[in-house]
């Protein structure tokens, strides 16, 4: 009997020592330990790592419905139809769903409305500007992700044009950003503001997002006749876009 207990003991303990080497000086659990535990633990580590995606870019087309408000009270807002062509790319920061992302697009905005005289005003704004953004992105499966971002903008406005068109079909054009062309008011080439939207990433590479941009300085300063001030002028809007992310 006792030679079978010292045989039995003898093969319980590799059993008992792997046992207690999954757990630590302070009596803690570790199933990493184990063979079994390495692995899921390993896999774990593994998916979570694959959950945050490297540098990525993206292409872009946006339309946004921008209104060109004004600062004085009474004054309708101006509906400009802005389309956009852009491309940004998103580094990320560290081991992390953290990217700060950056980028350039060009975009023409138009408006145009008849008045009751028959008269008819337009105005076509054609301008570029650079985004930086920080952005998250959480993978949820291989095709499908979500990707907020809050950032700032600065545009430089390139070219610019109103025109007046009368009933005999005689036109007036002035030039926003000359001088010598255009009437009191003054249009700034430069301008900043501040953005903030939400893409879906749909299938790996197709994302569509909307956002809401805000001017913070004004596209045109203008002295108003009725409050016998200067009032300002600052684009804003949401804006929809379609990407193709790689």
């Amino acid at each position: 009997m006792k030679t079978f207990k010292y045989f039995l003991l003898v093969a319980l303990l590799p059993v008992c020592n792997s046992a207690f080497a999954q757990y630590d000086d302070n009596g803690y659990y570790h199933p990493e330990y184990s063979p079994q535990g390495q692995t899921r633990y390993t896999e774990y580590h593994q998916t979570s790592y694959e959950d945050y995606t490297e540098d990525w870019g993206i292409f872009y087309l946006e339309y946004s419905p921008l209104q060109l408000v004004s600062t004085a009270k009474g004054v309708d807002n101006r509906l400009f139809h802005t389309a956009t062509v852009g491309f940004s790319y998103a580094f990320q920061l560290g081991d992390s769903p953290v990217y700060l992302d950056a980028g350039f697009e060009t975009s023409g905005s138009w408006f145009s409305k008849r008045y009751n005289d028959g008269l008819k005003y337009s105005m076509d704004v054609y301008h570029s500007k650079i985004p930086v953004d920080v952005m998250f992105r959480w993978n949820f499966s291989e095709n499908f992700a979500i990707a907020p971002y809050a950032g700032m903008y600065l545009r430089l406005n390139i070219y610019g044009e109103e025109r007046e068109k009368d009933n005999y079909g005689n036109t007036e054009t002035w030039e926003l950003f000359n001088s010598d062309y255009t009437n009191d008011d003054d249009y700034n080439r430069f301008q900043f503001g501040y953005q903030a939207g939400l893409r879906l990433i749909i299938g790996g590479c197709f994302s569509i997002g909307a956002a809401w941009k805000q001017d913070l300085s004004s596209f045109c300063t203008y002295y108003d006749e009725y409050t016998r001030k200067e009032e300002k002028e600052k684009f804003q809007g949401f804006t929809f876009s379609l990407a193709y992310c790689f």
